[in-house]
């Protein structure tokens, strides 16, 4: 399917949810991880949360918004649909090598495996071959 305006509006939604998680981890993180099965027991423990769901979710979240502004440039969002499909992967190999996660965390997975075939899916329409800028 192409459409530059379903696909923007894609990216600029799960753009969102990461600010949201990163919100939340950052005035949170103890009910954010408890979420998660995660206890946060120390510094150290807090600092590793952070790093992944404040900064590494933040970063993430720029280029969302990037992508959802230049959606013509294809590279962008199909980057954005790698980092949702590689948490679907990473997913996989923990179901495969740990068993079956607990009941809250299927819905995240298939919003995840969702969101990134739907951004692989929707192509921008017209010219998608420029370089980046």
């Amino acid at each position: 399917m192409k459409s530059s305006a379903t696909r923007r509006i894609l990216l600029a939604l799960v753009g969102l949810v990461f600010v949201a998680i990163a919100i939340g981890s950052l005035v949170a993180p103890n009910e954010m991880a408890a979420g998660l099965g995660y206890t946060l027991a120390n510094r150290d423990a807090l600092n590793e949360f952070r790093a992944i769901y404040v900064g590494l979710w933040l970063a993430t979240a720029a280029l969302f918004a990037l992508a959802s502004r230049r959606v013509e440039n294809a590279l962008l969002g199909d980057l954005c649909a790698l980092l949702l499909l590689g948490q679907v992967a990473g997913r996989v190999v923990s179901l495969v090598l740990d068993g079956a996660p607990s009941e809250r965390i299927w819905p995240i997975f298939a919003a995840e495996l969702v969101g990134g075939i739907a951004l692989v899916a929707v192509r921008p329409s017209g010219r998608t071959d420029r370089m980046l800028r």
